[in-house]
């Protein structure tokens, strides 16, 4: 009975590429809660149709803006893990200390958080701006800088996501981190313009 237990665990979708059950798991969780939450702002907007379309021109766009300013500061949240393990590699970090504290013990503490949610916070994120995008083309679509980059950051996202699996297995020969730049760039000139 465990090896056709342990035979369905190893068929699930995500076990080629997650190789750590829990860690698994909780991708699971966290796209399971992200999907529910995107299908109720799906609901609600839906349900708000009318009044949104509505609105004052000027106030629909600051609640579009809104999904795209939460968005952006998670995904910053998200981006700090390449920093963070930049840092760590640095040979010099042992040596700073001031007193007792010695700050690659604190580096390696904020390693195991970004690490722990990297890929939780960009899950939650892609959603907000899966949102965002929607609200975007809901009240009438141009085609401009703006929207162009943005659309461009959305496909470039997606590309990044599947690339984040591969990551898992260092299979992505390093296109997760390049595909995670150009995404920075295209998201802040979408943001700026």
């Amino acid at each position: 009975m465990s090896s056709k237990s342990n035979t369905r665990k190893n068929t699930h979708f995500l076990s080629g590429y997650i190789p750590n059950p829990k860690e698994r798991k909780n991708i699971v969780i966290c796209l399971t809660i992200t999907i529910c939450l995107f299908f109720i702002g799906l609901l609600l907007i839906t349900l708000k149709h009318q009044q949104l379309m509505m609105q004052e021109y000027k106030h629909y766009k600051s609640i579009l803006k809104q999904f795209g300013s939460i968005s952006r500061i998670v995904y910053f949240a998200v981006l700090a893990i390449y920093p963070v393990f930049l840092l760590l590699k640095w040979k010099r970090l042992k040596s700073i200390k001031w007193r007792d504290f010695q700050l690659k013990n604190f580096i390696q503490f904020l390693g195991m958080l970004v690490r722990k949610w990297h890929v939780p916070l960009a899950l939650a994120s892609t959603g907000s701006i899966l949102l965002h995008g929607y609200l975007a083309i809901m009240r009438g679509f141009k085609w401009d800088f703006t929207n162009i980059t943005g659309i461009l950051a959305i496909i470039l996202l997606f590309f990044l996501l599947f690339m984040g699996l591969k990551r898992f297995k260092r299979k992505d020969k390093k296109w997760h981190f390049k595909l995670a730049i150009g995404f920075l760039i295209l998201f802040m000139i979408h943001a700026s313009f």
